[in-house]
């Protein structure tokens, strides 16, 4: 009788500490993201470190890729900002969506996602980091300058022009420097992919799953990353297949996350099944 009252009572001890084991062990939403924020400096770091090959190589990648674009059909970059400079209000709407709907959207999914669903938020942030690793490489191989840079093709830099100046002004003041206080980090020269397009496909995903994937989140998501693609042409800050390569590496990496995670759960659920056959 004394052995089963001391088997209740460290029952229910072993019990009670659970959750306050679990509890300890669930990151909070900082740990979590403060690996990819560390992660992304080093991001910004390399694409800076490379600049110095982007004014040399840029414009002739760019010729090369219109050049293809042109092939394809797929060359709207003038009709596209010609159609958006008609309006100025538009040309308004455009700058700052591309400046203020980028991170604030994706920080919003992230919190979002935090709460409402941790699965896709954990899987939103490695799609996040190795679509991140896979963009350094390129960024690194291929420089490529926007269209607002490049010479004799008649882009307007609407940001410039029209503000807010997200990329400086004319004495290279912006964001990014503190606005002349620090010495600038950007590198103008990476403008393939775009990951303004391409990370718009994670945070309207985790938007849509966090949401219980309501139908109208799932069409506003849709439209957020169609608007993204649309605002970074039409502001003279990529071309059209800057985009769809930045959707093509999320894509890759989606696949790539998802065969891991599928993996991983086959590996844990043989131990689960070893650990129980060796009981």
């Amino acid at each position: 009788m004394v052995t089963l009252e001391r088997f209740q009572s460290t029952h229910r001890k072993a019990v009670a500490t659970v959750p306050e084991e679990r509890a300890s062990e669930h990151p909070t939403l900082v740990q979590s993201l403060g690996p990819l924020l560390i992660l992304y400096l080093l991001y910004t770091m390399v694409r800076w470190a490379v600049v110095d090959r982007g004014e040399d190589v840029g414009d002739r990648n760019a010729d090369y890729l219109l050049r293809f674009e042109t092939w394809l059909g797929i060359d709207f970059e003038h009709s596209v900002q010609a159609w958006t400079l008609r309006h100025p209000d538009l040309v308004s709407f455009f700058d700052h969506y591309y400046v203020f709907a980028f991170f604030p959207v994706l920080i919003l999914a992230a919190v979002w996602g935090y709460r409402a669903a941790p699965a896709a938020f954990h899987t939103a942030r490695r799609v996040f980091a190795v679509s991140l690793a896979m963009a350094l490489v390129i960024f690194a191989l291929v420089p490529l300058a926007p269209p607002r840079l490049l010479p004799g093709h008649g882009y307007v830099d609407t940001l410039m022009l029209y503000g807010p100046r997200y990329y400086g002004d004319s004495s290279g003041a912006s964001l990014f420097n503190a606005y002349g206080s620090i010495p600038s980090m950007v590198n103008e020269y990476a403008a393939m992919p775009s990951m303004h397009v391409g990370w718009s496909i994670i945070a309207g995903w985790l938007l849509y799953v966090a949401s219980g994937r309501r139908w109208w989140v799932g069409v506003l998501a849709a439209t957020h990353v169609f608007l993204m693609e649309t605002v970074v042409v039409a502001t003279g800050n990529h071309y059209v297949i800057d985009g769809l390569v930045g959707m093509a590496v999320v894509v890759i990496s989606a696949a790539a996350v998802r065969r891991y995670e599928a993996r991983t759960r086959t590996n844990q659920r043989r131990l689960l099944h070893s650990a129980r056959e060796r009981a």
